[in-house]
């Protein structure tokens, strides 16, 4: 709109310096009424001027703060998902323990059983002292035989005895280490609530700069939501969506003002291709399911399954911009992500998403958080493609500590 109206009032003062030219035989009224209008146009252009810079310093201000509360986001998201790392291994950790303590009960009872039979033996030993063994209904050589076992028994019983210690001891100290897991494990969920607070208060922040700067968010999102009422499938979703990037990058000026995006409207960073094995895993929790591996369906999975924790933190795995964030059909909340080269990354079974469509999103970015189900926990699908076409995601994630099942 600035940049019209500028346009038009350069029309008129051209206009007015032609009309001036060409007219001089003007009146003197005429020449001082032409010369007030110019006035009035260069006032009017020093106005424009004066506006177009001060625009210009909010916009900088404004470029700054999204850049710094950008930066906020990505070191509080790395924050949490390194606690939601520590839940992960300190939960392991107690099952494990709860699982040796079990162990440990059973072998107790056991030991006992035995060493209560040997107990029984003793007892009867001390109530039928020597004396008794003469009127005793059994043979001498009996007697002495009996004798002769349970000397021999004594050493064994002290052992057993020794071991039934040991166990014992080593049962309180697998009790007292659950109990500091325990507080371990409270400590960094109440680290991991602080820190959850945290980032939902900077993504407000953050929300409501991109407001004032995002001027285009609406239109585009309507130009998705009919993309998507089209598509058949994910794959006709996925065509449509490089049909309509390529429509608006002919769309695009190229003017001086107004540069052209590069492909795919890739964000600046290291290109996807040159990242390969580097890419952070998108949450946190248990793979537990492979590419390629053959679903109840009859199909094979086109991508991996993470079994997640509760309200677990979900990242953007690699620069790039938002293509599509919304429900899509049997995928949940998905966003998909353009990285340019070709590959686009698909995150689905979110419960919120922290994006919009046009987003320019950075490697850790916060991408939004699963949900904390009634029963079961939340399962985060992630795909990677390129050209359109699935390719197993693995390879190029970086070696983080995640949980294998099976």
């Amino acid at each position: 709109m600035l940049r019209t109206a500028r346009k038009n009032l350069k029309h008129i003062a051209l206009l007015a310096l032609v009309l001036g030219v060409w007219q001089p035989e003007l009146s003197g009224a005429a020449q001082s009424k032409t010369s007030s209008e110019l006035q009035d146009i260069e006032r009017a252009l020093d106005e424009d001027k004066k506006q177009r810079e001060t625009l210009k310093q909010k916009s900088v201000v404004l470029d700054r703060d999204l850049n710094y509360l950008k930066s906020e986001t990505v070191k509080v998201a790395a924050a949490i998902q390194d606690h939601e790392t520590s839940v992960l291994d300190l939960e392991d950790r107690l099952a494990k323990l709860a699982s040796k303590e079990k162990e440990k009960i059973l072998l107790l009872d056991e030991r006992r059983e035995q060493f209560g039979h040997v107990l029984m033996a003793l007892q009867r030993m001390v109530r039928h002292p020597p004396e008794a063994m003469i009127v005793a209904p059994i043979s001498p050589s009996d007697t002495v035989r009996g004798a002769i076992l349970l000397r021999a028994a004594v050493p064994a019983i002290e052992d057993r005895a020794s071991s039934l210690r040991k166990e014992l001891s080593e049962l309180t100290n697998t009790r007292n280490q659950a109990v500091q897991k325990r507080q371990q494990l409270a400590s960094v969920r109440t680290d991991l609530d602080v820190e959850r607070q945290r980032l939902d208060h900077l993504l407000v922040e953050k929300k409501k700069l991109k407001s004032k700067t995002d001027s285009k968010a609406l239109e585009a999102e309507k130009r998705i939501r009919d993309l998507v009422k089209k598509a058949k499938n994910l794959r006709d979703l996925m065509a449509r969506l490089e049909v309509d990037r390529k429509k608006r990058e002919k769309e695009k000026p190229q003017s001086s003002e107004e540069q052209p995006a590069s492909k795919g409207n890739k964000a600046p960073g290291i290109s996807i291709s040159k990242s390969r094995g580097t890419l952070p895993y998108p949450a946190i929790g248990r793979l537990v399911g492979r590419y390629g591996q053959a679903m109840e369906t009859g199909m094979t999975r086109k991508g991996i399954t993470i079994e997640t924790g509760a309200l677990a933190q979900v990242v953007i795995p690699h620069t790039g911009t938002v293509v599509f964030a919304g429900t899509f059909k049997g995928y949940g909340q998905l966003l998909i992500i353009e990285h340019g080269e070709g590959y686009h990354s698909l995150l689905a079974g979110l419960a919120r998403i922290d994006n919009v469509i046009g987003q320019q999103v950075s490697s850790g970015e916060p991408a939004g958080i699963m949900g904390n189900p009634i029963s079961g926990l939340p399962v985060l699908y992630v795909e990677l493609r390129r050209n359109g076409q699935p390719i197993n995601p693995l390879p190029w994630l970086a070696a983080r500590k995640i949980k294998v099942n099976g």
